[in-house]
């Protein structure tokens, strides 16, 4: 990719409707935007525009130019807003190309706004988090990080390692005179301060991670506990086939919805039982291994036969179970459960759905008030940063020279910096961009 090249491709997505957009961007922008509208609108100004190229007429539309760097990617850029046919947008973008552009590469319009300091790389990885955000939670996270809630606070942790580091710098320059241009204690109270801001973002990953990607929900429990019935009615729909015949579930069937502010994936899987049908009994280990990676288990125990040792051997080791007891309208005494339901009268879904709001809000979803990393790029940065920040520590208290410190608060700092894309290698941007969509 070269940034002196001007680049086109649709910024909405293919297919028909009302409006789509073109973006064009690079020094020649301006000029193919005259070339095919006979005349150059006003910088920043919505003006409608005849488009034509060869004699016919492709689109009346609304054009806006951006002058360099007052753009979202710094460059020279147009934005043509058009009738939303898929045939107009090819045109469209076919002419520009004869008259001097070139199909963008996916995310080279973010990746141009990162590589002129328009945005950092957390904000542009924050950016196709939002387009692809399908909760309300997960938009206000990512629209936290565009607006550079993660990126500020990383940047001032920076800054104040900076300060340190460069206090314990002209301590060296100045060893032999003996001047202390900040004292060890002093040094200490400040770099734990930072330590404690790092670590807490950190460990805000596991969190902003499950915000961003989700969560998985596995259904389990004995033929007949009632498990498809239930996620019939989680999901509002006859997703599952219910029968009376024991082992009618063989494989795992999914759908999603949101639960406390996230998408949430339930899986209704096959009875546990043992079985001489080689496809049930297939369905029964999957079913067990879906529980063991999963988020979130339901283990429905069936009231009217109670819980047994299968049960519990089953329950052995499972995460973030909750033992539900259906059938509660076929049977009244009390059953050895975290709750009781009727997924056919509905009777105790309504607790159901709330203990699971609950308990994702609590344990899962990431807090609005503070900043959270969301992927494993920024992860691996949090835990460099944190990792050396804790050698520094120890080299403070244990008395070592500060010409050990500093190559640890360097370190530390360097990490930061590679959070944000102020230190970074073009492998980075390449993986990070081949994930966006191609006029992003």
């Amino acid at each position: 990719m070269n940034e002196l090249d001007t680049i086109v491709a649709p910024a909405t997505a293919v297919g028909r409707g009302a409006l789509a957009i073109v973006r064009i961007d690079g020094p020649a922008s301006g000029e193919i935007l005259k070339a095919l509208s006979g005349a150059l609108p006003g910088e920043r100004i919505a003006t409608r525009v005849a488009l034509s190229h060869k004699g016919k007429r492709l689109d009346e539309c609304v054009a806006v130019r951006f002058a360099a760097p007052r753009s979202f990617t710094g460059n020279d850029l147009v934005e043509l807003t058009l009738h939303g046919s898929p045939i107009v947008v090819e045109r469209v973008v076919a002419a520009c190309v004869m008259l001097g552009a070139r199909i963008a590469e996916p995310g080279e319009f973010t990746e141009r706004a990162v590589l002129n300091g328009k945005i950092d790389l957390v904000q542009a990885e924050a950016i196709a988090d939002l387009v692809d955000a399908r909760t309300a939670l997960q938009a206000r996270l990512s629209l936290h990080n565009v607006e550079g809630f993660l990126s500020e606070r990383a940047t001032a942790i920076r800054e104040s390692l900076l300060h340190v580091i460069s206090r314990l710098e002209a301590a060296l320059d100045f060893s032999e005179e003996g001047y202390e241009f900040i004292d060890r204690a002093e040094a200490i109270r400040q770099v734990e301060q930072m330590r404690a801001d790092v670590h807490a973002i950190a460990e805000s990953y596991r969190r902003g991670r499950a915000t961003r990607a989700g969560l998985s929900l596995v259904i389990l429990g004995k033929p007949n506990a009632g498990k498809s019935t239930l996620l019939n009615r989680l999901v509002g729909s006859d997703r599952a086939i219910v029968t009376p015949i024991p082992g009618t579930t063989r494989d795992i069937v999914r759908e999603t919805i949101e639960i406390g502010g996230l998408p949430v994936t339930i899986a209704d899987t096959a009875g546990l039982r043992e079985s001489g049908d080689v496809v049930e009994g297939i369905g029964v280990a999957r079913a067990r291994e879906a529980a063991r990676h999963a988020d979130l288990v339901l283990y429905l125990v069936d009231a009217t036969r109670g819980r047994d040792a299968e049960d519990e051997a089953e329950l052995q080791g499972l995460p973030h179970t909750l033992v539900v007891a259906t059938k509660s309208d076929l049977w009244s005494a009390k059953v050895d459960a975290d709750l009781s339901i009727s997924a056919t009268t509905g009777a105790g879904v309504d607790e159901l759905f709330a203990r699971l709001d609950a308990i994702v809000r609590d344990r899962f979803a990431a807090p609005e008030s503070s900043p959270a990393i969301v992927n494993e790029r920024q992860r691996a940065a949090m835990a460099e940063a944190d990792a050396a920040l804790e050698v520094a520590l120890e080299s403070l208290r244990g008395g070592a020279a500060e010409q050990y410190v500093v190559v640890d608060l360097r370190r530390s700092a360097n990490a930061l910096a590679s959070l944000t894309g102020a230190i970074t290698s073009d492998d980075v941007l390449r993986e990070i961009f081949a994930k966006f969509c191609i006029g992003k």
